[in-house]
């Protein structure tokens, strides 16, 4: 049952509502150039993981590029998708309609705006040629663009321009769909914003005036039905069976649940895939007291330290789905979005790491990277310096954290792929939590189990769940990719101490241990 099929079962309110080096560039982009652009992506058959259309393995490597499609031309787009593709990304994160700091009356490079007069049924066909062309381009790249519609927290909920509503969404989101009919596209609704957001009284109506959205009081708005009519559309456009996800906010206001997918949409017939955005915070409750001073009733916020317990949480939930943390901490953004004071610095390739590999191991399907300067393209030529970005954005290509995430990637598809399970009972006595938590993953017929070490600390491992009498363990390394064998077996009847090649901050490590049978090869290798 395609969702076509499956949408008639649901009814949408439309007017209510040795050193072994991993994975070089010629081997990434060959697996890359496998997938079949024509098809949507898979889920797989147990529910947890994502499969390219012929069934292989597919790791969601995500990065986040909001403004991709506003503030680059051409030979730079190009630029940097070459530069994605050679890092291993399999997912471009892109938003039609711009970011947060673009807006929907800026135009283009070659001059061109998203909508007609700011209106979501008047397309400008002239800036989704452009769009055409850089999807094309992604491809040619081996990269899946994931497009998100309508930047949710601006276009759809307060404050913002606020264009859409149930009718105009619906009509967008065919129009879209049809458009990118066999692109491969992944349609990735909400664009920051928990479905129950801030609003005002007129928010539930399908249509009312500006004066009348500036006047009326701030009330809490269940935006969902915006959203379920935009995910229509995008089924009728589609024609089969579109993959659509959803991009919650960091945040949730009194009174509403954490923002989760699941907690808010898990009965929707057109959700493929939850998702988190365990965001850019240490000190949540103070980014919540600043969000209420500017009249922001915030009650809760992810901390990004630990984001494997959101991330188990959808992995649990029901119906089962894949799970992705879309937006963890980005790269050289202000920690706590401190942009003032900086108290607290900038987030950096360890702390990178330690979201990516903390929630891969605590079940998703893959991990959503980002970098500031990148994410809206900074560049002093054409845009002003902003508190947020501090490095132009083709310097910040080589950040360190996104040159490191293939190894995850890379790490993950050498084992058995779709059998592979969380399994925090491997480790014997604490394992910590928030930096020094060890988060462990293993698969489920006992070949193969990985635990992360975020501080290069020594762990004790039951390893009864080893299926074979005799392991073989390697120290897998999260900055270079290289892999170093334990020289010798050791029996799986008895636990084990195992102590990290070395330790402390910027010092994690990754030990894999195998059942000897196997003869698996270094991990990281290609398969």
């Amino acid at each position: 049952m395609n969702k076509i099929e499956r949408a008639s079962f649901y009814t949408v309110p439309f007017k209510h509502a040795a050193p072994f080096l991993v994975a070089t560039w010629w081997l990434m982009t060959a697996a890359q150039a496998s997938d079949d652009f024509s098809q949507p992506l898979r889920v797989s058959e147990n529910g947890h993981f994502l499969a390219q259309p012929d069934g292989k393995p597919f790791f969601w490597l995500g990065d986040a590029a909001y403004e991709l499609a506003q503030r680059l031309g051409r030979d730079e787009v190009d630029k940097y998708l070459q530069d994605r593709s050679r890092k291993g990304f399999t997912v471009i994160f892109t938003w039609p309609t711009g970011g947060f700091e673009f807006g929907l009356d800026k135009p283009n490079r070659y001059g061109e705006l998203p909508l007609v007069d700011k209106d979501p049924t008047r397309p400008n066909p002239h800036y989704f040629e452009y769009l055409d062309w850089i999807v094309d381009r992604a491809a040619h790249y081996g990269l899946r663009v994931a497009l998100t519609p309508a930047t949710g927290i601006r276009d759809v909920g307060s404050p913002g321009e606020k264009i859409f509503n149930t009718e105009n969404a619906q009509i967008y989101g065919r129009w879209l769909a049809a458009r990118y009919r066999h692109k491969g596209i992944i349609w990735v609704l909400g664009g920051d914003m928990a479905p129950l957001w801030v609003g005002n009284s007129h928010d539930a109506a399908a249509n009312y005036s500006k004066t009348e959205q500036a006047t009326a009081p701030f009330i809490l708005v269940d935006y969902r039905p915006v959203f379920d009519a935009m995910a229509q559309g995008i089924i009728t456009g589609d024609q089969g069976d579109p993959f659509i996800t959803y991009h919650p906010a960091c945040c949730s206001f009194s009174g509403t649940a954490q923002p989760r997918t699941s907690l808010y949409l898990h009965g929707r017939p057109w959700l493929d895939m939850n998702a988190i955005q365990s965001s850019h915070f240490t000190n949540a409750a103070a980014f919540i007291e600043g969000e209420r001073i500017l009249g922001l009733d915030f009650d809760f916020a992810w901390n990004k330290e630990f984001n494997y317990r959101p991330i188990r949480d959808e992995y649990d939930s029901s119906p089962t789905r894949p799970v992705v943390d879309l937006e963890a901490a980005w790269e050289d953004i202000a920690v706590n979005l401190d942009y003032k004071s900086h108290a607290q610095g900038y987030f950096t390739a360890p702390d990178i790491r330690h979201s990516a590999y903390q929630a891969v191991f605590a079940g998703a399907a893959g991990h959503g990277y980002g970098n500031d300067n990148v994410t809206y393209f900074y560049n002093p030529k054409y845009h002003p310096a902003v508190e947020s970005q501090r490095v132009v954005w083709w310097e910040a290509l080589n950040a360190p954290g996104a040159g490191q995430m293939q190894h995850l990637k890379a790490l993950m598809l050498s084992r058995p792929y779709f059998t592979r399970i969380p399994d925090q009972s491997l480790i014997v006595g604490d394992a910590g939590e928030g930096l020094k938590h060890i988060g462990a993953t293993r698969d489920q017929e006992g070949s193969y189990a990985m635990v992360y070490l975020p501080q290069g600390q020594a762990v004790r491992l039951d390893l009864a769940k080893i299926a074979g009498p005799k392991a073989v363990g390697w120290w897998f390394d999260p900055r270079t990719g290289a892999a170093t064998r334990i020289q010798e077996a050791f029996s799986t009847s008895v636990p084990k101490a195992f102590t990290s090649p070395t330790s402390g901050t910027d010092q994690d490590w990754v030990l894999v241990i195998d059942d000897a049978k196997k003869r698996f090869g270094a991990p990281g290798a290609q398969r």
